[in-house]
């Protein structure tokens, strides 16, 4: 009986053990293998994060590198350019020897400076040997006339740049030894009148680019391969893979990452895990970086060709580096899980024991029980404290907030085991105020000490708790975890604060555009008070000067979830204009929907205006410059030929009178040439040297009548109709008539030849005058239109650029002048496309003096 009663004892021990040790054994190895995960996931994002951060850096030094040459070329072809010639077009070339030589020098990061003339010989070379620059003598120059990169730096448009791979260095038909890595530059050179005189070449010594690009990258020195785009390696962490397209090894990572290579080739950047590991990639184009430097450095910018090579900044990491296996993992953590095995295993022994001596043990009271349980079903930390302070109960959810076993922290003293020493003394007060009932707060927020170390902060409103008779007893705290809230709270509010006090305008609009928030730097730019917007659409700024369709695509482009940038002509609350840069872009929510709208902007009204200003005087010294020439060559014209051509034509006329009919005639022939040239050199004359402006007050309708008769003849003799048409009440207006009857003779002579394609009967040209009212007060406006054949919008824009023309014969400089006479007069000369065919000639005087 007592075999029998035994056997029964340990059945149920082995029953209780069992149902204890199995779940315990598989919360260890679901536990494990998220530990396992969880590392397993750690340190692949870590490997992913660092690798693209290095290879960035490694792909950024290569980029900034590049653009420190393509700045170099650009600063010595531009000098060489403006002072490299004399003003007969001839090669200054001991200046350029010495530039190149100080250049060199100073930089020392180029093997050879070289200036190779338009026969492929060259005139300045400069070497850099030993640390020293050195100038080549002119008998050592060579001819380079054959070479690949002269040919193909000649057939360059202006403002293309030739870019060589990067190679070895040849010498004699053999690679140089020790090697030496350069790349070469070139860029076609022209004097000032625009001729091709040469090209300018410069040798980049390749080391430098290859140094940077280690130093760069030192923290992944040991798997980070440069590859050229044919996937041979221009840098490996084993230096004898390098450069295997021109040394006999041929050995390239094409050929062992075959897969991969393509997917990297049809990507710029990005990660790919393959077989072999981690492979972290980016894309160093050279034409690309190029192409932006050239584009800060002129405002033109320069055409890059399309041919361009690539270099690939690839990384490797093993696969047993970044992504260990799961038995790999626990080989590793073997002695910390078999001693929480063996801890399991006595722990469920000792519970099984503890179940079976105490199944029936009397429990606490149902009130008790139904309490504790409610507090232990809560998603709130729970606690109870005897009037001591001690801890007598907790539920799970404290105990796995703070990471403690329960049988740890009972009947501690809650304040000394948790509470931080700082807001010890606070809440001991509090709690003593509370246990005498006095009239304190019941809400206390604090931190509360974690096992493995740092604080939570918790909110805790406290009760009191009393026993069957009232007396109290101790105290019940629920408290909720507000440390996340709290971080946010704060996180929000420095961003509040840098937004508050940022220098930028800051705008919040939702999905529909109404705006919800602006900061105060909005306030001073545009003079709009925040309650005077929100609500309301950012279109109130709009001057009217933006295109729809340019609005259109700013919400197509924001919508889509994409940054926008751009710039906005707006207006401020009191009228005044001003220009502002701008970058909007979407705000999403967790599931990627769009919720709001950000735009971050910059008043750039100034910066604007001093551009302009620049760009105005600018264009001004070009004219003058351009006027000061031409004035030299009027001079020279007027002193030797105009005379010479006098008294041919006083030959001519007196042939002419006494020749016979043949004769005569070529006489007259010549005559209407030499006239014809007369007029050139008059109206180069006009252009170069304008006379001051002789005012006085002009009645337009006699001096257009005035101006028709005196060209009745070639009107007459074109079979032109000419329909005139005076509004009543014209006002004088204060000009030189003389200048004013050449500006209207130039564009009805313009008129008349543009009617020449079409029949006599059909030929019309439409003279209208009136006064109108613009932005700087009362003018009058005459419209000359005639009904030809028209010409495009792109060349009626150039027509009045002098010495521009769109017929076979003439100067070029008729509308010009006629654009010099209306700006002395301080108006508006204008050309457009008639809707019928034909062009209108619109020209506005003010008729009001004008001071300056």
């Amino acid at each position: 009986m007592n075999r029998y009663y035994g056997s029964v004892l340990n059945l149920d021990w082995l029953k209780q053990f069992l149902a204890i040790l199995i779940p315990f054994a598989a919360t260890l190895a679901i536990g494990a293998y998220v530990h396992y995960y969880t590392i397993s996931e750690t340190e692949r994002v870590t490997w992913e994060s660092s690798e693209l951060l290095n290879v960035g850096l490694a792909r950024s030094a290569l980029n900034r590198d590049l653009s420190n040459v393509i700045s170099d070329l650009i600063f010595l072809s531009s000098y060489i350019e403006r002072q490299g010639f004399d003003e007969g077009g001839k090669l200054r070339a001991h200046q350029v020897e010495q530039l190149s030589y100080t250049f060199i020098k100073e930089k020392r990061l180029y093997d050879q400076v070289r200036f190779i003339d338009l026969d492929g010989r060259e005139r300045v070379r400069v070497n850099f040997s030993s640390g020293q620059p050195q100038l080549v003598s002119p008998s050592q120059l060579q001819d380079k006339s054959k070479r690949y990169y002269f040919l193909e730096t000649m057939a360059l448009k202006p403002g293309e740049i030739y870019i060589s791979p990067l190679d070895l260095n040849i010498e004699e038909g053999a690679i140089e030894r020790p090697i030496k890595p350069v790349m070469r530059f070139a860029v076609p050179i022209y004097n000032s009148l625009g001729l091709k005189k040469g090209i300018l070449v410069l040798n980049y010594l390749g080391d430098r680019l290859l140094n940077d690009f280690n130093r760069a990258a030192a923290n992944i020195a040991d798997h980070i391969h440069l590859l050229n785009a044919e996937g041979y390696w221009l840098s490996s962490p084993s230096g004898r893979d390098e450069w295997g397209f021109l040394l006999e090894h041929k050995r390239r990572f094409s050929e062992r990452h075959a897969q991969a290579w393509q997917a990297i080739g049809e990507l710029g950047s990005g990660q790919l895990r393959t077989e072999a590991g981690l492979l972290t990639f980016e894309t160093v184009t050279p034409w690309k970086v190029a192409s932006q430097t050239m584009h800060g450095i002129s405002e033109s910018g320069y055409a890059i060709p399309a041919d361009a090579s690539q270099w690939k900044v690839v990384s490797q990491v093993p696969q047993r580096r970044y992504k260990p296996g799961f038995w790999q993992f626990i080989g590793q953590h073997l002695p910390l899980y078999f001693t929480i095995l063996l801890v399991l295993l006595f722990g469920s022994w000792l519970l099984a024991v503890a179940n079976v001596r105490h199944r029936n043990a009397q429990r606490q009271s149902e009130y008790e029980r139904r309490f504790r349980q409610t507090l232990e079903n809560m998603q709130l930390a729970a606690i109870s404290l005897d009037t001591h302070n001690q801890l007598i109960f907790c539920n799970d959810y404290f105990l796995r907030l703070t990471g403690w076993q329960q049988d740890e922290v009972l009947h501690c003293d809650w304040i000394e085991r948790f509470i931080h020493q700082q807001e010890k003394q606070s809440l001991k007060d509090a709690f003593r105020g509370l246990l005498n009932q006095s009239d304190v707060s019941r809400d206390v927020e604090v931190d509360v000490q974690m096992k493995y170390g740092g604080h939570r902060r918790i909110a805790w409103h406290n009760t009191l708790s009393t026993d069957s008779q009232g007396q109290v007893i101790g105290i019940t705290a629920i408290g909720e975890d507000v440390t996340d809230r709290r971080k946010a709270e704060d996180k929000v509010r420095k961003l509040s604060h840098a937004v508050e006090q940022s220098p930028s305008i800051v705008m919040l609009t939702d999905r529909r555009g109404m705006i919800e928030y602006v900061n105060p730097k909005f306030t001073e730019v545009t003079g709009y008070e925040a309650e005077e917007v929100i609500g309301k659409r950012p279109n109130l700024l709009k001057s009217g000067e933006m295109q729809s369709e340019e609005y259109a695509q700013l919400w197509t482009t924001v919508k889509e979830g994409e940054e926008w940038r751009g710039e906005f002509h707006n207006r401020r609350k009191n009228g005044e204009l001003y220009w502002e840069s701008a970058s909007i872009s979407a705000l999403k929510n967790p599931a990627g929907e769009i919720t709001h709208y950000v735009a971050v902007k910059e008043d750039i009204t100034e910066r604007k205006r001093l551009q302009d200003e620049i760009d105005r005087h600018n264009q001004e010294l070009a004219r003058t410059q351009a006027l000061t020439t031409m004035g030299r060559m009027a001079s020279m014209i007027a002193h030797d030929l105009r005379n010479p051509l006098s008294s041919v034509k006083m030959c001519m006329q007196m042939l002419s009178k006494q020749a016979e009919s043949e004769l005569a005639e070529l006489s007259v022939i010549a005559l209407d040439q030499i006239r014809y040239m007369e007029n050139i050199l008059t109206d180069m004359l006009t252009y170069a040297r304008p006379e001051a402006v002789n005012v006085e007050w002009v009645n337009m309708e006699k001096l257009l009548d005035t101006t028709l008769l005196s060209l009745q003849r070639r009107i007459d003799e074109s079979g032109v109709q000419v329909k005139v048409e005076h509004r009543p009440g014209l006002p004088a207006l204060p000009a030189d008539a003389h200048k004013l009857r050449q500006l209207f003779s130039n564009l009805i002579v313009n008129a008349i030849q543009a009617t020449e394609n079409l029949s006599v009967e059909n030929r019309m040209i439409t003279i209208d005058s009136c006064q109108v009212l613009g932005e700087t007060g009362s003018a009058v406006q005459v419209s000359i239109c005639d009904n030809g054949d028209g010409l495009p919008d792109e060349e009626l824009e150039r027509l009045f650029e002098p010495f521009y023309t769109t017929r076979t014969k003439g100067t070029g400089l008729g509308l010009a002048i006629v654009k010099q006479i209306a700006d002395q007069h301080h108006g508006k000369v204008a050309l457009g496309s008639r809707g019928e065919g034909g062009v209108c000639a619109i020209v506005s005087l003010p008729t009001a003096p004008v001071d300056g």
